[in-house]
């Protein structure tokens, strides 16, 4: 019994400094990335400069964020799990083709309502959103919930709560006014819980989260809905809430069809289940 209360203390002895160790890792990476990657990123390389250093700009960008977390991963794993853990295994154009065909409802609705930019703009546009979209949901998703929830025996409920709080206050800079910042904030923390499930439900991998955040900010970019994540259109966001709609029924059902669960039994506040536990194939 003795010996039974020795090794539990042990046990969450190392899920708190596993937590710690994520949580103070992804405030330092974010923080960086705030206060000199992206400002330092723009100033050597402006948009106004010419396509190349555009595209120079997005890519920089984009290892700024991802390098600094793999090294973590690295070294909380090893280098042989790095690319797992960033749930970046599986099918990739399979995920894309899903997310595609999910945000179609968005993509019908903003074609007739809403007005395209210059076609000399999409290719640097889509660019910036497939970069924004791949290092928010490999830092979000894939580490800051991904490792919390599998390794740091947090429960989904408090995993998701912490990257989704992160997720959506990053986004309150886009609102002008109160009431918008509110709008923004529901619309990102709701995103944020959504695409934690998703990660979980695909079998923690990143791509269909990537996919989905990548064609729901082309589509609303290309078509300049808004200039915030948030319309205060009806139809705008009776499009998105049909997205949605779509990737959770179709989830659901291929959850169902496998006789499995999305979520393992218990793990809404404190994963009790071994660490390791990989989740469910959807």
């Amino acid at each position: 019994m003795q010996q039974h209360y020795f090794n539990n203390t042990r046990h969450n002895f190392g899920s708190l400094s596993f937590a710690a160790i994520v949580v103070a890792s992804g405030g330092l990476i974010r923080w960086a990335d705030v206060h000199f990657g992206y400002a330092w990123v723009r100033a050597l390389f402006p948009q106004s400069s010419g396509a190349l250093p555009a595209v120079i700009a997005e890519l920089v960008s984009l290892l700024w964020y991802v390098l600094p977390i793999a090294g973590v991963v690295c070294i909380l794993h090893g280098r042989q799990k790095v690319w797992s853990e960033l749930g970046l295994a599986g099918t990739v154009w399979r995920a894309v083709g899903y997310a595609f065909a999910f945000s179609f409802p968005m993509l019908l609705w903003y074609t007739w309502a809403g007005k395209m930019v210059e076609i000399s703009a999409v290719p640097l546009l889509a660019l910036a959103q497939l970069r924004a979209a791949f290092r928010e949901e490999i830092f979000y998703r894939a580490f800051l919930f991904g490792q919390l929830f599998r390794h740091g025996q947090w429960g989904f409920i408090p995993a998701v709560g912490v990257s989704a709080l992160i997720f959506a206050f990053s986004h309150l800079y886009q609102a002008t006014t109160p009431l918008e910042g509110m709008g923004i904030f529901v619309v990102t923390l709701v995103g944020a819980v959504w695409f934690s499930w998703l990660f979980v439900a695909w079998h923690f991998e990143v791509w269909l989260p990537v996919g989905l955040h990548l064609f729901m900010n082309l589509w609303w970019e290309l078509f300049r809905v808004s200039e915030t994540a948030f319309s205060g259109s009806l139809g705008a966001e009776v499009a998105r809430v049909l997205t949605v709609g779509a990737s959770v029924v179709w989830t659901v059902q291929i959850v169902r069809r496998h006789r499995t669960q999305v979520l393992p039994p218990g793990s809404l506040w404190w994963r009790r289940n071994d660490r390791n536990s990989s989740g469910t194939t959807a």
